[in-house]
């Protein structure tokens, strides 16, 4: 691949954009996914297969102008991109770590990665795919019992004005594909080429429409309401049979980076375009350094995606047109005139075991003015076992900041089996913001069961052996945000498990 002929494997240029638009499936469609915008899904689709079919037919860029055109729309995708993955690893892995370390990592390894050239990075792709693919699909298998079919009855297939301004946004970021209209003519005949787009498409169809639906079936209509990672949360559900292994979403995290990684890089590369000289290694280490740069900016995202909607993917599509019409010819301009439907659309640090307590229930009664009596207990009940903790706060996050003061210890809640509400609690006002919490920190698993007592709640939490069964946590908040109502198992004054509390 680009040896003495200039030529490009087939098999690897799928497999590197095939990756791409799966990690932007997982990413992006679970945001939207509730009972109207499945006809969003399917607008993006189909705007995406309309621009890759013009990649297929329109030759590349010749001019300076165009290209670069093109390439800054890669490069502020690519940026956005490099803070969502910063945030992923922070959220759920590297939780004490700063994240301008975690990006500024990530972006020296793209810039290597890039630095040893196109070749190498396809390769990488080629490595990476099967494994990347392969633990995706093992981790939504593992997930059974979770995902609900039934919801699939109650969406509505509308195509509404919302429906296709979202639909265009998400096209938007699936245009991070369109990289690819940049190799074409490098691969070995124009069929191949072709070929190899139409599979790209399908796979990414498949990718955006299943995980779309799937979260759907796990969340319904609202139970995603505040998750930047709808799917990367749900994975804390992931088990194998027999709970042989605690939590796998670290797994599903790394198989997905790796994923993120590899877009990343081929947003950057279309810089090179071929083997990099010097001259190519500097620009493009100075323009992966303007990225970490603009990544650190906490309003990143929230510019790259106005300046990707009304300005970067209208000239990207204005310059295919263009290129389609002085190319071709008149026999194909009125299949790219097509694409200027779109136009139309544009709406306006790890840490050493000794510093860590691994939590394994907590117990939440109520406190004074309005607080919470939080008890967390380490599941050592020996003499040489961790003391329960035991402290009034607003929130588990004040709580676990308590405990930092007074024993210099971070709380670690990978290991967290069980909630145990007071029935007291369950209905105080202040008990919604600590369901919001819970929701939205990618530290507690969605796994863990939950319990209501009737007497002290702290007292279940500090109990060595704990309970097996129970309703996870995800069923309790999708039942509080879609307004439905789930069975808590009920905790008798006298430590017996006997019968459901309904809430809400």
């Amino acid at each position: 691949m680009f040896s003495g002929n200039q030529k490009i494997s087939s098999r690897q240029l799928y497999r590197n954009y095939a990756a791409a638009f799966v990690s932007l499936g997982v990413l992006l469609p679970p945001l939207i996914m509730n009972q109207e915008h499945a006809g969003s899904l399917a607008a993006a689709l189909l705007f995406t297969g309309c621009v890759l079919v013009g990649t297929t037919v329109v030759p590349r860029p010749s001019g300076q102008a165009a290209r670069w055109l093109c390439y800054a729309q890669y490069w502020t995708i690519g940026t956005m991109l490099v803070r969502l993955t910063g945030m992923l690893i922070q959220t759920f892995l590297l939780t004490d770590t700063k994240l301008w370390i975690i990006m500024g990592w990530f972006c020296l390894f793209c810039y290597y990665n890039l630095y040893k050239g196109l070749e190498c990075r396809f390769r990488v792709s080629e490595v990476l795919f099967p494994f990347f693919l392969c633990l995706l699909c093992l981790l939504t298998v593992l997930m059974y019992g979770e995902a609900e079919g039934q919801r699939l009855l109650k969406i509505r297939l509308t195509f509404e004005k919302e429906t296709w301004i979202l639909g265009y946004e998400l096209f938007c970021w699936f245009s991070a594909v369109h990289g690819i209209w940049h190799l074409r003519g490098q691969t070995r005949g124009k069929r191949s080429f072709s070929g190899t787009v139409l599979a790209v498409w399908l796979t990414g169809a498949v990718a955006v429409a299943g995980f779309g639906l799937f979260s759907y079936c796990i969340y319904g209509d609202r139970g995603h309401t505040g998750l930047v990672y709808p799917i990367a949360a749900a994975m804390t559900l992931a088990h194998f049979p027999g709970n042989v292994i605690g939590r796998l979403d670290a797994m599903f995290i790394f198989a997905w980076i790796i994923g993120l990684f590899l877009l990343c890089s081929s947003l950057f590369a279309p810089l090179m375009d071929g083997e990099p000289d010097v001259k190519s290694k500097w620009l493009l280490f100075g323009l992966v350094a303007l990225a970490f740069g603009a990544a650190n900016m906490p309003r990143c995202v929230e510019w790259g995606q106005m300046f990707l909607y009304r300005v970067l993917t209208p000239l990207e599509l204005l310059i295919l047109l263009w290129h389609g019409i002085k190319r071709i010819g008149r026999k194909r301009t009125a299949t790219a005139v097509c694409l200027c439907l779109a136009l139309l659309l544009n709406g306006c640090s790890s840490q050493e075991l000794e510093q860590q307590s691994l939590v394994t229930a907590i117990g939440i009664d109520g406190g004074e003015n309005g607080s919470f009596h939080l008890t967390f207990g380490f599941g050592t009940a020996d003499e040489d076992g961790e003391e329960p903790f035991e402290t009034d706060s607003l929130s588990l996050q004040g709580a676990k900041t308590a405990y930092w003061e007074y024993f210099q210890k971070n709380m670690d809640f990978n290991h967290l089996k069980n909630f145990y509400f007071s029935s007291e609690i369950l209905h105080q006002e202040a008990f919604a913001g600590l369901l919001k919490e819970i929701q939205i920190n990618g530290a507690y698993s969605r796994g863990t069961l939950v319990h209501v007592t009737e007497g002290t709640a702290g007292e279940q939490a500090v109990k060595e052996e704990q309970p097996e069964e129970g309703t996870p946590v995800h069923r309790v908040l999708n039942a509080w945000y879609n307004g439905e109502m789930c069975e808590i198992p009920l905790i008798t004054a006298d430590g017996k498990y006997k019968g459901q509390v309904p809430w809400p």
